[in-house]
């Protein structure tokens, strides 16, 4: 079944726009997944507020994911760039009808 994910980044103080900057490029990165059928970056920079928005084919595509990302350096500097570990949520999505 399709899993969604959301993801909350937590930015320290005056480093919006520069984790901002990044969570942007990796988003572009993981439109190329195998698996990702959707992957958005959601802002809300009056609140300082970042998220993502995933939709894979599986639970276990978003796994092959993490595992790939985990060992890249742009989730190391994502990291350096927050104030705290980002929340992840998934769901399983089900048909509406």
């Amino acid at each position: 079944m399709t899993e969604a994910v959301i993801i909350q980044l937590h930015p320290l103080p005056g480093k919006y726009t520069e984790l901002t900057a990044l969570v942007k490029q990796m988003v572009v990165a993981v439109r190329s997944f195998p698996g990702c059928l959707q992957a958005e970056t959601l802002l809300a920079p009056d609140r300082d507020e970042i998220s993502v928005f995933q939709r894979w084919t599986d639970a276990e595509a978003f796994s092959e994911y993490l595992i790939w990302r985990s060992k890249q350096e742009d989730l190391q500097l994502a990291y350096a760039l927050s104030s705290k570990e980002p929340d992840f949520r998934s769901f399983t999505l089900h048909g509406t009808g």
